[in-house]
């Protein structure tokens, strides 16, 4: 490779890391997560003892027909305690809240994915929109050459001035294709660079002769398996079915009682303040305490627990269905990627022939225009189909990639694990003057 040199540039497996601590669409998802932590304490809470104090001063008077006004004072204090017995909704609400915390973490890990898979996708959209710009650069010294050389021959009386004329018009062509694609290079460095939080300016290249024999998609058949098994979209629905079928027995909890420990104790005192007619005398203190069992049963409360469970029944049938779905549209995402690896790793090994092909036709053309058997517009023609191959494989080998990355995520496999797997290490970074595939 010519005219590479040892730069450290940022590789995937270095943005993912920092995507995930600086994205924000993840900061988000992590803040839902540890909120959703919070659901199983809350609920566990209405099953433990709940004790309270309770402090009170009232001013008091009292008028009897014919005598003045008698006021006094009184200050109290009291504890209670309320244990609950049996309560059937509350038992299920913690056990529905435990099935929360579990769909919290999956929809945190859900959002890990798709953050890396994220920056993933953009990573290979930065590879991509490098190796068009370096094409280009190659594709407008090429047709300088060939313009000077048709200019040239112009002079010596070899070519007309319609070669020169096609000549020049291929160069200003090639220089406007050369703007666009810088630009939609640095545009996919500022695509990076908002998920990662800090400038991109250069990152690692892929070798694909070592990258493409890793990504094999395996049997169609497993890869539905697993995603219809372990798809993070399928396990969500998964828990939600069963939360429903738990909502079911709360609706139940209206038809049976319910048992409550309570417990209190109660403290205060009275003060006379002034009066004719004596009802207290001097201050009165007293303690008081309770404790019991309280036992509540439904009777009649207007048919709403049947309308409840109709509701809930209802609702259970939708997350039966809701999982169905889930299964199916997991399968077809894996079968889609699945098809778009596979075709996409024959559509590279044809394009590659393509571009040899059209190299060798290049090279054919050069040299009959060289000894006056072709015509300028030949060799630009022969040019024009060398770099639409060679951007046709260079689209077909990202796309492939990412397809790959989409199978994974599918059967939620892909991690920074898969990543550093496939895009490992350091590599020279080539200078795109010289950028020869």
């Amino acid at each position: 490779m010519q005219g590479a040199q040892w730069v450290h540039a940022a590789s995937l497996a270095e943005l993912a890391s920092d995507a995930l601590v600086h994205d924000a669409s993840f900061a988000s998802a992590e803040a839902t997560y540890r909120a959703g932590l919070e659901k199983e304490p809350e609920a566990r809470a209405a099953l433990l003892p709940h004790l309270a104090l309770t402090q009170s001063s009232f001013r008091n008077s009292i008028r009897v027909p014919g005598a003045r006004v008698d006021s006094y004072s009184t200050v109290g204090g009291s504890l209670s305690l309320s244990q609950t017995v049996f309560k059937w909704d509350d038992w299920e609400a913690w056990q529905e809240s435990r099935l929360s915390v579990a769909d919290a973490g999956l929809a945190f890990a859900s959002a890990r994915q798709d953050t890396l898979l994220k920056v993933a996708q953009a990573y290979l959209d930065a590879l991509a929109a490098h190796d068009a710009f370096s094409l280009a650069q190659e594709h407008q010294r090429a047709v300088d050459e060939q313009c000077a050389l048709a200019t040239h021959s112009f002079a010596l009386g070899a070519a007309t001035v319609v070669d020169v004329d096609e000549a020049q018009a291929a160069v200003d062509a090639a220089r406007s294709d050369l703007v666009q694609t810088q630009n939609t290079l640095a545009r996919r460095y500022a695509a990076l660079q908002k998920m990662v939080g800090h400038p991109v300016d250069r990152i690692d290249p892929v070798d694909m002769k070592v990258l493409l024999p890793l990504v094999q998609p395996g049997t169609l058949d497993q890869r539905v398996l697993d995603a219809q098994a372990s798809g993070y979209a399928v396990m969500r629905r998964q828990i939600a079915l069963e939360i429903a079928r738990r909502e079911v027995g709360k609706v139940n909890a209206g038809y049976l009682p319910s048992v409550s420990l309570i417990g209190s104790v109660s403290h205060g005192n009275s003060a006379f303040i002034s009066g004719q007619t004596n009802f207290y005398t001097g201050a009165n203190r007293a303690t008081s305490g309770e404790i019991g069992v309280q036992i509540s049963i439904p009777l009649f409360d207007g048919f709403s627990t049947r309308s409840a469970k109709r509701e809930a029944l209802a609702l259970r049938d939708k997350a039966e269905d809701d999982l169905e779905d889930a299964r199916r549209s997991a399968a077809l995402d894996a079968e889609d990627a699945f098809l778009g690896v596979r075709d996409g790793l024959a559509q590279t090994v044809a394009l590659q022939t393509a571009m040899q092909s059209a190299e060798t036709s290049l090279r054919s053309n050069q040299k009959g225009f060289r000894v006056g058997v072709r015509i300028n517009a030949d060799v630009l023609n022969a040019e024009d189909k060398l770099l639409g191959a060679r951007r046709a494989l260079d689209k077909a080998r990202y796309e492939t990639l990412g397809q790959f990355l989409q199978l994974k995520a599918s059967a939620a496999q892909l991690d920074e694990q898969t990543l550093a797997t496939l895009f490992a290490g350091e590599v020279a970074q080539p200078d795109p003057t010289n950028d020869k595939k």
